[in-house]
């Protein structure tokens, strides 16, 4: 096949052999010109041009910039002077931003269209090489939730204080915004402590493994990895047990967002040994397009509108609001578009992708509610309980766009697994299984490299083991 791709043979049976397959050279804006007419009348989407842009772009630093044209202008002027300011891709920002709004707005709203029911919570992941500014971005764009965190923490400690001081039982810090670097046992504490409060709560870790990597390992059970599982939906219950805690944790309706930086090259140790039980699906991966141009006059107006926006997300005049949407007949058609693109996908041997695209249900209904209030509280007023039609679709763009980056990510994974042998295992390998233990035999059957010196010295020092 052309393009260079790297096919995992044992995954793929494309049914186009002896077909010249069509890469399109601009993928995703054949998705955002085609993809709900393709779903609204039932047709079949060309996941195999996904596939294959996926293929082809996988090892490559940039992608294109996400689409912005559904979201307030402010906030579109925001995204792109702090991407400047900072020297970091758009993509970061507006993930960053996206996630934070969701995280900021929490259980004040119900996201709803017939049994189904979300909240604006999303599993962020901003994904790039080392050095490249995921850190920055991230904590750039969280100084107004950290300024309301500050504040918040600075009148639990006067209550605490003042329980102190008259020998009362301690208040449990239940209106906290944000949980950074805790073990697993405090981060279940925090998440009962918040069950009352409107607000969401966010997990910030600057380097995603330093959670997940350690915290992982020391419950080989995968009950952790269960538990954010249940996190994600929003709805179901939070139940959990452990000698560790105090106390059991019972929490009817637990909301928790997470955003964090991770090395492209190292994305596959986030989800080693979870294989097949929705933790991958329920990411959404940010990946870097470009580096914007150096802004040199930095408006500080900019930076206010996306401080206002904050502070009315967590502001007690935010009601509670039930979001409904205008259409909700759409959204039954682009679910039928999912399954159908599911189908293809198990045809294909990508049960991992398979169960990505059926969690975009969950996604383009969060992406359309986090998005018709960021536009709201943007301009200024609390969102009214209708997503208009165009909301929607303009989710379901950057749903594909970040289905794409899935798909992007699996390869990055895939090839991760396919690791080089070193020399000296490739030596010790032919020895087992073949016998071959001529120093010229072995030399000729690697392909002449390493050398026989080198094989040498490690048969002597297979024979002194």
């Amino acid at each position: 096949m052309s393009g260079g791709m790297v096919l995992r043979k044992t995954c793929y049976n494309f049914p186009f052999s002896g077909t010249k397959l069509r890469i399109f050279s601009e993928p995703s804006k054949f998705l955002r010109t085609n993809f709900f007419r393709l779903t609204k009348i039932a047709e079949k989407m060309d996941i195999n041009s996904i596939l294959a842009h996926a293929d082809e772009v996988y090892n490559k630093k940039y992608i294109e910039e996400v689409p912005m044209e559904g979201i307030s202008p402010r906030i579109i002027k925001y995204v792109r002077q702090t991407a400047g300011i900072l020297r970091v891709p758009t993509n970061y920002v507006f993930g960053e931003v996206t996630t934070l709004t969701g995280s900021a707005i929490g259980r004040k709203i119900t996201i709803m269209d017939g049994a189904k029911k979300n909240r604006g919570n999303l599993y962020s992941a901003i994904v790039g090489g080392a050095s490249d500014g995921k850190s920055p971005s991230i904590n750039y764009a969280m100084k107004p939730l950290n300024r309301w965190e500050n504040e918040r923490y600075e009148k639990y400690s006067r209550q605490r204080h003042a329980a102190k001081q008259a020998d009362e039982e301690l208040p449990p810090y239940s209106d906290q915004l944000i949980v950074s670097n805790e073990t697993i046992e405090n981060l279940y504490r925090v998440i009962n402590n918040v069950k009352t409060c409107t607000d969401g709560l966010l997990m910030h870790q600057d380097e995603l493994l330093n959670f997940f990597g350690g915290n992982s390992k020391k419950y080989s059970d995968g009950n952790i990895i269960s538990d954010f599982l249940t996190l994600f939906d929003s709805f179901s219950p939070l139940r959990v047990g452990r000698v560790t805690l105090e106390e059991r944790i019972n929490v009817p309706e637990p909301f928790l967002s997470i955003l964090g930086g991770i090395q492209k090259k190292r994305v596959d140790e986030l989800f080693l040994g979870q294989d097949h039980n929705g933790f991958f699906s329920r990411w959404q991966f940010w990946l870097g397009n470009p580096e914007s141009a150096l802004t040199v006059s930095h408006d500080e107006k900019i930076d206010q509108h996306w401080e206002e926006l904050i502070e009315r997300a967590v502001s007690p005049a935010f009601n509670l609001t039930v979001l409904r949407f205008e259409n909700e007949k759409m959204l039954n058609e682009i679910d039928d578009g999912y399954r159908s693109i599911r189908d293809q996908l198990v045809d294909l041997g990508e049960d991992n992708l398979a169960e990505t695209i059926m969690k975009q249900s969950y996604i383009i209904r969060r992406l359309a509610g986090i998005f018709h209030c960021m536009n709201a509280l943007a301009d200024g007023y609390n969102p009214n309980g209708i997503i208009k039609e165009e909301t929607v679709e303009y989710a379901g763009k950057v749903v594909e766009h970040l289905f794409t980056n899935s798909c992007i990510i699996d390869r990055v994974m895939a090839q991760k697994r396919l690791l080089k042998i070193t020399g000296k295992q490739a030596i010790i390998a032919l020895d087992n299984c073949y016998g071959i233990k001529s120093q010229q035999m072995l030399s000729a059957a690697l392909g002449g490299s390493p050398s026989q010196q080198y094989i040498s010295r490690i048969l002597k020092t297979l024979q002194k083991e």
